[in-house]
């Protein structure tokens, strides 16, 4: 249930900052006392041994780099002696283990959302308890799509402009590292906003998950890391809303647990349905899709299917389409894309399979045709744990022109993971289309598939979700199809295995 939702302005406003020239060696020699806490595990409180952490330069002192570093002891704790340098800094945590992700400050994910510091002032203990809580990774549960907002039905009504609205995910498990929503945006009143998810409510906003338009009832699959700096303590989802008014509907396709769950298989996006070969779906009609058992695609072990469906040749205005397990009491009743006659709309599905080793798609209005790729498989005895991230711009992210490829790598894209990351988790938006295209998201150093992950359209900025391989470094590239076309990179997490 959604509560103490507040509208207003985006709080993070633009400082006129004065640069403060560097400390002189003289300076930087002495103490300005020690940087300390305790690094443990968020979920068990178990404190962690020889885990490493460095102070470094943030802001303008980013070019500073490591100005000290330490190891955590036996209990947890580090003591890191600092130089009276006069920067701004924050802590950079790191597993040399790989199994917990990179930290920043207490808890972020990438520097900028590192809580920080100042060194300076000789004799100070510059940062006070500077502790450390290190994530986990997931496996997914997925689960039957079940929906846990619907603001049309909320007493506080439709998200403001610049509201960022708590939603309350008390129903999950204790050890949820991040939730799989998918996310529509409805009745919304502006010509053009944009909705983004924040790991706090004080968070400065630098990504969106949907764009959206008046009139336009838009859909797009979410993967967000649960917030637990809440009064309640428990599980919450914050979404921010940038211009006019809109509904929210949010259906649980699945989450991720530090407990239990299956790992990620990807595969090379692989075309399991096409309807253009065959028939569309009609009006309430349903088409199941097996995809596990003898001779089929699915690994023995899958119990969920990554798949890019995409509705095209829509005779209805407006109709919906489902996605769910072939033993689903009610799966018809929640939706994975909005599609609109005349649009060809793709949306990325995390759907269970059935005991059939099966799932069905539903069409509501109209008829349209179906195409289903699936870009990978959540199977029990392996795969890959996920790693989620506050979600960042990949730099990088821009123009690409007609059967242009954006290459990037980790390291180019300024996003924190593991060298051996085999898949990753982005939000892919396009905006400014001069015509229809496509694009597709695949590792780099392979044939591009025959598949695609978003389509583009002149006037309108579309945001899509996408799981896709990667390729050594580890990198994966963004090809256009038709046109010129900006290719926003928001990546929200990565895949890397552990067994």
């Amino acid at each position: 249930m959604r509560r103490s939702a507040w509208a207003t302005a985006l709080l993070s406003a633009l400082l006129t900052v004065t640069a403060v020239p560097l400390a002189t060696a003289a300076q930087a020699a002495a103490s300005c006392g020690t940087v300390h806490g305790t690094v443990a595990d968020e979920f068990t409180h178990e404190n962690l041994e020889g885990i490493v952490v460095d102070v470094i330069g943030t802001y303008y002192y980013a070019d500073r780099g490591v100005v000290a570093t330490g190891t955590t002891a036996a209990d947890g704790s580090f003591s890191i002696p600092v130089s009276c340098w006069e920067i701004s800094a924050t802590t950079r945590t790191t597993d040399p283990t790989g199994f917990y992700g990179t930290r920043f400050g207490l808890a972020g994910t990438d520097v900028e959302s590192g809580t920080g510091f100042w060194i300076g002032g000789a004799g100070e203990d510059v940062a006070g308890d500077r502790s450390v809580r290190l994530t986990p990774p997931g496996r997914l549960v997925p689960v039957e799509p079940t929906r846990v907002i619907d603001t049309r039905e909320d007493e506080a009504g439709p998200l403001a402009p610049g509201e960022r609205a708590r939603f309350l995910m008390s129903d999950l498990p204790e050890h949820t590292v991040a939730v799989v929503l998918n996310l529509t945006a409805t009745q919304g009143t502006a010509s053009t906003s944009y909705i983004s998810s924040l790991p706090h409510e004080n968070a400065e906003v630098r990504s969106s998950v949907i764009n959206s338009s008046a009139g336009r009832d838009v859909a797009n699959l979410v993967t967000i890391p649960v917030s637990r700096w809440t009064e309640s303590g428990e599980p919450e989802v914050i979404l921010y809303n940038n211009a006019g008014y809109t509904h929210v509907v949010a259906d649980l396709q699945g989450y991720y647990s530090a407990d239990e769950g299956a790992g990620f298989e990807p595969i090379a996006p692989t075309r399991v349905l096409d309807t253009r070969g065959s028939a569309p779906l009609g009006p309430h009609g349903t088409r199941p899709l097996v995809l596990a058992g003898p001779g089929k695609v699915a690994p023995a072990d899958a119990v969920a299917a990554a798949v890019t469906i995409t509705a095209t040749e829509g005779t209805a205005r407006t109709s919906y389409l489902s996605a769910y397990p072939s033993d689903a009491v009610d799966g018809s009743s929640t939706s994975v894309l909005n599609a609109y006659q005349g649009d060809d709309v793709p949306n990325l599905a995390i759907v269970p399979l059935g005991p059939d080793g099966a799932l069905t798609l539903y069409n509501d209005q109209g008829s349209t045709h179906v195409v289903v790729d699936v870009v990978g498989w959540f199977v029990e005895s392996r795969g890959a744990d996920f790693y989620p991230l506050q979600p960042q711009r990949a730099v990088g992210s821009g123009k690409v022109d007609t059967g242009s490829v954006l290459a990037f790598t980790a390291q180019s894209a300024g996003v924190e993971m593991r060298d051996d990351a085999v898949a990753l988790s982005l939000n892919l938006t396009t905006a400014s289309a001069s015509k229809l295209s496509y694009l597709t998201v695949y590792p780099t150093g392979t044939t591009r598939p025959f598949a695609s992950n978003a389509n583009a359209r002149p006037g309108s900025d579309i945001a899509t979700g996408v799981i896709t391989r990667l390729g050594p470094g580890p990198a994966f590239s963004v090809y256009n199809n038709s046109g010129d076309v900006l290719a926003l990179v928001d990546v929200s997490g990565y895949y890397a295995r552990n067994d």
